[in-house]
């Protein structure tokens, strides 16, 4: 599933996707898919069928999060299907992840605020596909949402691997720390902070959820890759 920051959803079988090495510059989706006009890919899903969860979760840079069933995406149009209308013209999508109701989102702003929150009934009631949502996070002035993390039901018990957020700025600072720090709190709200950041250390460019068994790839804007284990 190909997510566009139009707030619009692709999808094809991965089959069809050209294979290339890993230094190869690759083939255009264009080609694959009936793109609009200006729509730039903001998010990329791989899926065995639409039961693999019970609903897929969107958020946009102004803060706005949605919850719908995944079986309303359910659909072979090559000009895709709208996954989100967008209350402000300049709003864009940033993330789609699957989940469970049981199960967190983490949301984290590019100035290091971020909000954890459960996808339950109470909290994020589902909705249909072509709606916009209700707001996940408010942000003070000059910021928008980066990324939407899961946190899965189950994975802060004694038994269940450690789960760390991990921060890097555009200055090339990072940082993990423990889930734990981060409390549940109701949507909507202001959140907490991630991180400090200054202006010798720059903004966010991402946030994540991941274990100790995980490696990081970082890219930076001319291409070049660095993989650093978590560890």
């Amino acid at each position: 599933l190909f997510f566009t920051t139009a707030g619009r959803v692709y999808r094809t079988k991965a089959y069809q996707l050209p294979e290339a090495g890993r230094d190869a510059k690759g083939g255009h989706v264009a080609g694959l898919l009936s793109f609009q006009p200006d729509e730039e890919i903001t998010q990329v899903l791989a899926i065995r069928d639409y039961d693999q969860a019970p609903y897929l979760v969107l958020a946009t840079k102004h803060g706005y999060v949605k919850k719908t069933k995944l079986t309303e995406y359910n659909s072979p149009r090559q000009s895709g299907l709208i996954a989100i209308n967008f209350r402000d013209e300049d709003d864009e999508l940033i993330g789609a992840e699957l989940v469970s109701a049981e199960d967190d989102l983490l949301l984290i702003s590019r100035k290091a605020k971020c909000i954890r929150f459960q996808a339950s009934e109470e909290q994020l009631r589902p909705m249909g596909r072509a709606t916009s949502g209700v707001t996940g996070m408010k942000f003070n002035s000059d910021d928008e949402l980066l990324s939407m993390s899961v946190i899965k039901a189950g994975s802060e018990e004694r038994t269940a691997e450690p789960q760390f957020v991990f921060t890097v700025t555009d200055g090339g600072f990072a940082k993990r720390s423990n889930i734990t720090e981060y409390r549940q709190q109701n949507r909507g709200g202001l959140g907490m902070k991630a991180m400090q950041i200054t202006d010798a250390r720059g903004m966010l460019v991402g946030g994540l959820v991941l274990t100790e068994a995980d490696d990081v790839i970082s890219v930076t804007a001319n291409g070049q890759i660095t993989r650093s284990r978590v560890t």
